[in-house]
């Protein structure tokens, strides 16, 4: 409990310095500072875009020439986006969250203490398959909303770190000859169907932070992600590496987590990261340190195993019926806790996917993706039935979604099924809420 009672304390206040200096020392706040008592309508400074990649031409191949990409008045297009879906909220969204939030001023003529900005961590290539006869793209962007304080004695300190990320799919039944770095630039420049670019999460959600609870000083981390035997054996199966599939699970349940719970998450170490410190990079700029924590409560999946049944079609001898499940525990650990308390969520959630997939593997989507996508449409659905009362009961008796069939397979209903196993679904209302609390 002594280590829960800290937290409560969070940054120490800091005096005013220039936004922007030759470098500047960012690290995650200590819970042993000084009280952190809120922005006192101070400002916030907009800073833009930038990227954690120490290599960003090997880490971020398709997004990193982004950068440099101009609109045909010579503006660069991601930030134009970016500083464009800002501008759309009302400017008393953010005073009545106790600040005000200079945008495209860059701190010019004055002081800040302190500022926000948008670092990319990490392309995700899930599936890339083109050929004639079809083509799969499927791509996740990951990032993170920083905000910070700034000092002159301890230069920059991070005040919460809000996962934000792109999303994308597309199927065309013949070979796609469109460059992956242009669906990259499509997660900030086009509509999406649900709504869910990377601009409209600034224009959207970003103002339903509980912006308070930065005073908190509370971090959430995925601390590691488990496989089950019968997820190694599985993808060895369809030869998929053990590395890249858990850094696929990591940066899912980041994003997810702190998307549906709107909280602040320490960027998920992958397996290519062999530092904890890394650095807010610019063009054209020195970059700024970051020392990243451990983080004060611990996200940790196990993906334990899934089955792949696959069925003739009823009438279509180019068909299969397919049919995955897949069994994933989610565990949520508060270490300041005494006893069991520290686990604070415990459950083991089922998800099932069943759909008409051709016999020929080139025709379709390859399993690794159905599984990922799974596992994140799981994490998802979990996540906000935490966050919403109203949601629980739904995985307590089997949320359903049933997708449009076609002619062709008419005889088939697609759909996905996500519950909570019978074993652990007697405490799951009582632990969403324990997680809840803080």
């Amino acid at each position: 409990m002594f280590r829960r009672s800290l937290l409560k304390y969070g940054l120490g206040s800091v005096v005013a310095s220039p936004f922007i200096t030759e470098r500047m020392l960012i690290s995650y706040a200590n819970a042993f500072e000084k009280e952190f008592d809120g922005f006192d309508g101070q400002t916030i400074v907009w800073g833009g875009i930038s990227y954690l990649p120490s290599n960003p031409n090997a880490a971020l191949p398709n997004f990193f020439p982004l950068f440099d990409k101009k609109a045909s008045g010579g503006v660069p297009i991601i930030d134009n986006a970016l500083t464009k879906a800002l501008e759309k909220v009302s400017p008393s969204v953010w005073e009545e969250k106790g600040f005000r939030l200079s945008i495209a001023e860059g701190g010019l003529g004055g002081n800040a203490r302190f500022g926000m900005i948008m670092s990319v961590a990490s392309e995700l290539i899930i599936q890339d398959s083109r050929s004639a006869r079809g083509s799969y793209s499927v791509y996740r962007l990951i990032a993170y909303n920083f905000i910070f304080s700034i000092t002159k004695s301890r230069g920059t300190r991070i005040l919460a770190s809000y996962p934000v990320g792109g999303r994308f799919y597309s199927y065309m039944p013949d070979e796609d000859q469109t460059p992956i770095e242009d669906y990259f630039l499509s997660m900030f420049t086009t509509e999406a169907k649900d709504g869910l670019t990377i601009p409209n999460w600034y224009t959207d959600k970003l103002k339903e932070y509980s912006f308070q609870d930065v005073k908190l000083g509370l971090n959430y981390r995925v601390d590691e992600v488990i496989l089950g035997e019968g997820a190694k054996s599985g993808l060895d199966l369809i030869g998929v590496a053990h590395n890249i599939f858990s850094d696929w699970v990591g940066f899912a349940t980041t994003m997810s987590f702190g998307q549906e719970l709107k909280v602040s998450v320490i960027p998920y170490k992958d397996s290519a990261t062999n530092t904890k410190d890394l650095a807010l990079n610019f063009r054209n700029k020195e970059p700024f340190s970051l020392t990243l924590e451990e983080g004060d409560v611990a996200l940790i999946p196990t993906v334990h195993q899934w089955t792949t049944e696959y069925k003739d079609h009823p009438r279509d001898d180019e068909q299969y019926v397919q049919r995955i499940i897949i069994y994933v525990q989610l565990m949520i650990l508060y270490p300041f806790e005494d006893g069991d308390d520290k686990w604070r969520f415990n459950q083991v959630i089922i998800a099932e996917e069943v759909q008409a997939v051709f016999k020929d593997e080139e025709y379709r989507r390859s399993d690794e993706t159905t599984i990922y996508l799974l596992i994140e449409k799981l994490l998802d659905t979990t996540f906000a039935a935490i966050r919403q009362e109203g949601k629980r009961k739904q995985l307590l008796e089997g949320y359903k979604e049933v997708y449009e069939t076609t002619e062709r397979n008419k005889e088939i209903t697609p759909y996905i099924s996500i519950e909570v196993h019978n074993q652990t679904a007697a405490n799951f209302e009582k632990e969403c809420e324990a997680v809840l609390e803080i």
